[in-house]
């Protein structure tokens, strides 16, 4: 059984973090892990520092709120990564901890740049987009323990995250378009930080994509290969 520790929260104007925070615990707690849930980054720091965490789930969107469309949130909800906090999360992975990043993970820490290199990629403002929310195909690629027998395809309602700024050596394993004459995007990926092994999944922007049957699979799988645990499905 692994340990597993949820970060979650964030300003809810676009996103339920209490509900998918929820989401992604009970079902990665259905297959037997011990789940716990903190919305605080920097108490989950010192969680992971404490070292009986076995993976680190950021489904978050903590960062310094910079524009005049986000003005009403900032007050409340701006952050700025504290060194302490930037260290506790690269060497807990760096080390051989696990790491799942779900839909906003990509944006979350963005006064970090090293978060795109633990994370695999990050968004970068002025070049990055999402359309709005709505239907999606992701085409699944190659063979790994995360999508191995799954569907070739993922249809979920959901946001499609483009023009990231990806890390190299990242292993793409699921592409989208944002529209029909997009680039394929990669919106799902698994890549090797130090001794650690860390997903990214695009998708999540709420519970009902987290929970389609097909999705939910792939994160409970995605879980469960970062925290080098068999439980899956």
């Amino acid at each position: 059984m692994a340990r597993v520790l949820v970060l979650t929260g964030g300003p809810d104007h676009a996103h339920d973090f209490l509900r998918t925070g929820a989401s992604l615990a009970g079902l990665i707690g259905t297959v037997g892990h011990h789940v716990e849930v903190l919305d605080d980054p920097d108490a989950a720091a010192g969680r992971l520092d404490e070292g009986d965490v076995d993976a680190l789930v950021v489904n978050a969107l903590r960062w310094r709120m910079e524009g005049e469309a986000y003005e009403p949130w900032r007050e409340a909800w701006a952050y700025q990564t504290p060194d302490s906090t930037r260290r506790s999360i690269s060497g807990f992975v760096t080390a051989g901890g696990g790491l799942f990043g779900n839909h906003t993970a990509s944006i979350c820490f963005d006064d970090w740049s090293g978060w795109r290199d633990v994370l695999g990629g990050s968004w970068r403002w002025g070049r990055s987009s999402h359309p709005a929310y709505g239907p999606v195909s992701a085409t699944l690629h190659g063979s790994h323990p995360v999508i191995d027998g799954l569907p070739g395809e993922l249809h979920v309602i959901d946001e499609v995250y483009g023009d990231l700024d990806l890390a190299p050596g990242i292993e793409v394993l699921a592409t989208a378009r944002r529209t029909p004459d997009d680039l394929p995007q990669p919106v799902l990926w698994a890549h090797q930080h130090g001794q650690g092994r860390v997903v990214y999944d695009g998708f999540g922007h709420d519970a009902a994509s987290l929970e389609h049957p097909d999705h939910a699979r792939l994160i409970r799988r995605a879980v469960a290969w970062v925290a080098h645990d068999g439980r899956s499905d």
